[in-house]
């Protein structure tokens, strides 16, 4: 079975960067551009997350809480353009991409998916 991954970034040309890498990988791609959509997006459970903290309308880390409280287990990798490290640390995401992002960080965290 495909791994199953959601995308809740904004911006557009990033997150067609990710569902073009991912999909050809054959994973299923979902794409959310709010925390709305993302939390929407949440059932079934994607078994991975890329996830955007600023969203236009409100925090990312809702779209984390609502995975965490829910005990899905789903992996989060967080990107972000914030500086704030105690911040990002109390995310406690499993990976963390600072914006911009390199695409070749995102081609090897698919590998590395694939591998475990």
């Amino acid at each position: 079975m495909a791994p199953r991954l959601l995308i809740v970034e904004d911006d557009f040309t990033l997150s067609e960067v990710w569902r073009t890498v991912f999909s050809a990988r054959g994973w299923e791609v979902s794409v959310a551009s709010s925390v709305a959509e993302g939390l929407a997006r949440l059932d079934p459970a994607p078994d991975y997350l890329i996830l955007d903290l600023q969203l236009p309308d409100g925090a990312g880390e809702a779209v984390l809480r609502r995975v965490r409280d829910s005990g899905l287990k789903t992996r989060v990798a967080v990107t972000t353009g914030s500086d704030d490290a105690s911040r990002l640390a109390a995310l406690e995401p499993e990976a963390l991409f600072r914006k911009p992002v390199d695409v070749v960080d995102v081609w090897r965290l698919g590998s590395l998916s694939e591998a475990g």
